[in-house]
């Protein structure tokens, strides 16, 4: 089993992706997680680009001066450019340049020959090695470069002193056949590589979805480092997402027989850090962290899960669930699981879904009402209140004394110092709340509703043709239970008015189990 170096770009080629631009604080913050995380080369950034980015780089080379960890920058090929570059390095660091391989990049960038370019490699990585104490160089859009030009290029680096050569796919182009295949002959017709003079580094784009299939097809022909981001992002269409690379090599250790030092229990804060930071969200259907990988709407699914959850997961990743042997199952477990009702859901997810609000064993007949109702209705998906609100109209036994309460008119203003809320409740209550903003508002008026303790743990809103779509995950705290969240998607035409919504499903669901929650209004 080999070591397989992880070389993480999520703050230079992450941070290049279009409308990113991490502040220089929080570069800073998420350099330190991604050292504790235990990749081996953290890409601090450009730091010529911006003078920001350059006191974010000298920051991050300073605090992470006592981590087992080596922190690259990257610069363009001048001579100059390399000089003041160098100058911010210490013994630790690995200094990367970049230049173009394939002819249609060497003539638009350049204007030169192969052979040109061929004499500025030599001179550029000789320069460079003679100020730092690591060398990596870069082969940009090597998968549209003639092939025997790529491996005189790589030779010729090597020779000149670079330790390591990253091979970039620079459009996401190959599919994993060709990554295999070229990494296999430049292992091989590469005399650099094949006496392991330099370490072979693969870099893959995602714009037609392989990176992480392409990154992974490189590993198994045998590639030194991966260079990879925090959930793919990066340039375009982003970059090899480093925590799906990681639980594909964990789960399947007899077709990769590679080993890192990323510590898969990490992932999970890494990877929940990573996203509170950006300001984006992770995508509904991102594997291991998109709000719907434990969601289940189907009915087939549902009567699955309930049976065994593994009929309805990868079984290995099951193992680890189960059997706890390793901390990759806490990046999948961060995203709550959730039922879903709707039109395609059947028995199996109502019963599941009165058992988690706590209204106990439900009888076929009225499960089959349910049902009905259910399959019947316009609303795209059923949530807590108006099952809960139903479930009163059906005469359940467990709503005997409970009377759900619902959301009849919403509406809020700035007053210029401050935001004002109101709004009308199903028993013909109006509670007013204000705050700095419409979150704090919001909870202001909460408060006089019920003495549950809420927190908004994550929102992620999308919008389209003035419809809006909010997942939120609730954390909620009372005297009488631990703290709980509660993932929750709703839609509708008032993003607010949804938040507040979801927050009722909250107070409903606690009211069934303590009925001291709620205030006197």
């Amino acid at each position: 089993m080999r070591r397989l170096m992880f070389f993480d770009t999520t703050l230079r080629d992450g941070d290049q992706a279009a409308g990113i631009a991490f502040d220089r604080a929080t570069k800073r913050s998420l350099a330190i997680v991604l050292a504790n995380s235990g990749v081996d080369i953290i890409e601090a950034g450009f730091p010529l680009s911006s003078q920001q980015d350059f006191d974010a780089c000298c920051d991050i080379i300073s605090v992470l001066r006592d981590f087992p960890v080596k922190v690259a920058v990257i610069c363009g090929a001048g001579i100059a450019d390399i000089g003041n570059t160098a100058a911010i390095l210490n013994k630790n660091c690995v200094l990367h340049i970049t230049l173009p391989v394939s002819d249609l990049h060497i003539s638009t960038f350049f204007g030169i020959s192969r052979n040109e370019l061929i004499k500025k490699a030599r001179a550029v990585t000789s320069y460079a090695a003679g100020l730092a104490a690591s060398i990596e160089i870069g082969a940009e859009d090597a998968t549209r470069a003639d092939t025997d030009f790529l491996y005189e290029y790589c030779n010729v680096v090597i020779e000149s002193g670079a330790k390591v050569v990253n091979i970039a796919d620079t459009v996401g182009l190959f599919v994993p056949s060709q990554v295999e295949l070229l990494v296999q002959h430049l292992r091989s017709r590469v005399d650099g590589f094949a006496a392991n003079k330099a370490g072979l580094s693969i870099h893959c784009h995602n714009d037609c979805g392989l990176a992480v299939a392409n990154t992974l097809a490189a590993i198994q022909a045998g590639c030194d480092q991966v260079e990879v981001t925090v959930g793919g992002i990066g340039e375009r269409a982003g970059n090899a997402a480093l925590e799906e690379v990681i639980i594909n090599l964990i789960l399947h250790p007899e077709i990769y027989n590679v080993y890192t030092g990323v510590k898969s229990g990490q992932l999970a804060c890494l990877v929940n850090q990573f996203y509170s930071a950006v300001g984006i969200v992770s995508g509904r259907m991102k594997p291991l962290v998109g709000w719907n990988v434990r969601a289940h709407a189907s009915g087939i699914h549902q009567k699955g899960i309930k049976v065994a959850e593994v009929n309805y997961l990868p079984e290995r990743l099951a193992d680890y669930l189960y059997n706890n042997s390793d901390d990759v199952c806490q990046v999948y477990n961060s995203v709550p699981e959730r039922v879903v009702l709707s039109r395609h859901s059947g028995k199996a997810g109502i019963g599941m879904f009165a058992a988690q609000l706590g209204l106990g064993q439900i009888d076929d007949d009225k499960i089959d009402q349910l049902l009905k109702r259910i399959k019947n209705s316009v609303l795209h998906f059923w949530g807590i209140t108006e099952f809960l609100l139903l479930a009163k109209a059906l005469k359940l036994p467990a709503m005997n004394s409970i009377e759900p309460i619902s959301c009849t008119g919403y509406s809020e203003c700035y007053s210029g110092s401050e935001y004002n809320v109101s709004i009308m409740l199903s028993g013909g209550e109006t509670i007013l709340g204000n705050g700095v903003d419409p979150n704090s508002a919001l909870l202001s008026a909460v408060s006089k509703i019920s003495n549950l303790n809420i927190k908004i743990n994550k929102t992620e809103l999308t919008a389209s043709n003035g419809n809006y779509r909010l997942y939120t995950e609730l954390l909620s705290t009372n005297n009488k239970s631990n703290d709980t969240i509660t993932a929750i998607e709703r839609c509708g035409n008032h993003p607010n008015r949804l938040l507040f919504e979801c927050i009722l499903d909250v107070i409903n669901k606690e009211f069934l189990m303590d009925s001291s929650i709620l205030n006197t209004f």
